[in-house]
């Protein structure tokens, strides 16, 4: 790809823990993470359940501190939010009272784009999350799918230089997930945007990724990274793809050291 984008070094996050009565006691959620994310890559993140994947991708995202480490951005420091980063949730975070055109548009106004451009830019974003005569509506009206692509429009609108996505499709259908998936690889395919991706999923990571980032059970450290070496559109059934599911599972299933974990790893 290209050159780096994203660089995490030495990364750690202890939490403090308040138990009450004047007693204290620390959770290390992360400890020594190192990993790079390159321009115009789609990278995810994958380990056992509470292994500090949204941890980490919160603190890339600026709303969670870091104890120590580095992370950088195009070679400067992150330390707090920042409009050089767009975040999509799984909870489908859009402002209930407006539209889905005002909501696409506060990202852009907030970045000072003129209001001129808004339309144009807006118009574009709903013909690629194909959402085109929906503008107009308001959230309360759409399904959880189409709530999802509005956010990824928001979050694509004002031209961020790193898209975060923390397990974004998780509360979705399997249908609507695996439809959604395809969505997103067509947007990376076209805006070429770098794209840092959290899921829980063997199957969504294989499906979209450039690189898997595997983490270890908590306190997080990187314990592989697969380079996904496989042609789109991607055939889920085929043989290569399943080698990697496999793979990954695998890697889970040792790094909980229960072989009955691969069944946790493998979902839609």
């Amino acid at each position: 790809m290209g050159r780096s984008k994203l660089i995490v070094r030495n990364l750690r996050k202890i939490f403090r823990i308040d138990e009450g009565f004047g007693r204290y006691s620390s959770i290390t959620a992360i400890d020594d993470v190192n990993l790079e994310v390159n321009e115009g890559e789609l990278v995810t993140i994958i380990g056992p359940s509470g292994c500090g994947k949204s941890t980490l991708l919160m603190i890339i995202a600026g709303l969670y501190d870091k104890t120590s480490g580095e992370v950088l951005l195009d070679g400067a420091s992150i330390n707090g939010p920042g409009l050089d980063r767009g975040v999509v949730f799984q909870e489908f975070a859009l402002f209930p009272w407006l539209t889905v055109r005002n909501n696409i548009c506060f990202g852009l106004k907030m970045k000072g784009v003129p209001a001129s451009e808004h339309d144009r830019i807006m118009k574009r974003y709903l013909k690629l999350v194909k959402l085109e005569e929906f503008e107009k509506i308001f959230p309360h009206r759409l399904s959880g799918g189409m709530k999802q692509r509005v956010g990824i429009a928001r979050a694509l609108a004002y031209s961020p230089e790193l898209l975060l996505m923390d397990e974004p499709f998780g509360a979705l259908d399997a249908q609507t997930r695996t439809s959604l998936q395809q969505m997103l690889v067509d947007i990376w395919s076209e805006t070429r945007k770098t794209i840092l991706f959290v899921t829980h999923s063997v199957r969504e990571a294989v499906f979209l990724s450039d690189r898997i980032v595997v983490l270890s059970r908590r306190p997080s450290r990187v314990r592989a990274v697969i380079d996904v070496d496989l042609p789109r559109p991607r055939q889920r059934l085929s043989q290569p793809f399943l080698r990697y599911e496999e793979e990954l599972e695998e890697l889970i299933a040792r790094e909980l050291g229960d072989k009955a974990s691969k069944t946790e790893a493998r979902v839609a």
